[in-house]
């Protein structure tokens, strides 16, 4: 396993116990569950981070598409996928945006939204990454410092730091 994967199994056991302390803080039994999805969800990338389990993918859909003799013209089918990925990425950020504007300053409802909103960021992150298309995989993994790590830092920060302050009851 590779130091990155390390740190990333790290980091998201650090956001597990966050999502598990807010589980627990004072709050309504639905923000209760959000926050127990979240674990399970960071659970989930644990495990398919020891399982080399994003590998494991890319290279079953890599086998289907030789298979079916198409792995040539990949980029036929990975370009469409890819901007439709992107525009669900797009969707998701207007659709929270206006969650939380309609969401109360201070709120602990903009900490829960919050942490969906790094939650939901990973799909299209992931999805991406599985998609693979030559030209986005150039821009995620270039450099020493990935754009992917960057984004996925980012969206796990969102998570864990949300679940933190809710834990710790930093807002009304």
């Amino acid at each position: 396993m590779s130091a990155a994967s390390i740190f990333a199994v790290f980091f998201y056991g650090l956001v597990i116990l966050a999502c598990l302390a807010a589980a627990r803080a004072p709050g309504r039994g639905r923000e209760r569950r959000q926050w127990l999805v979240a674990a399970l969800v960071f659970a989930l990338l644990i495990a398919l981070r020891l399982l080399d389990g994003e590998q494991r993918l890319r290279a079953i859909f890599r086998e289907i598409v030789r298979n079916t003799g198409g792995y040539d013209q990949r980029w036929a089918l990975q370009l469409p996928l890819a901007v439709a990925v992107a525009g669900l990425g797009v969707f998701l950020v207007l659709r929270f945006a206006r969650r939380w504007q309609a969401a109360p300053r201070g709120s602990r409802r903009r900490l829960v939204l919050l942490a969906e909103a790094g939650l939901w960021g990973l799909v299209p992150l992931y999805l991406l990454r599985l998609v693979s298309l030559h030209a986005v995989d150039a821009v995620l993994y270039a450099g020493p410092l990935r754009l992917n790590w960057i984004i996925e830092g980012i969206l796990c920060l969102m998570v864990g730091g949300a679940a933190f302050l809710y834990a710790r009851g930093k807002a009304r």
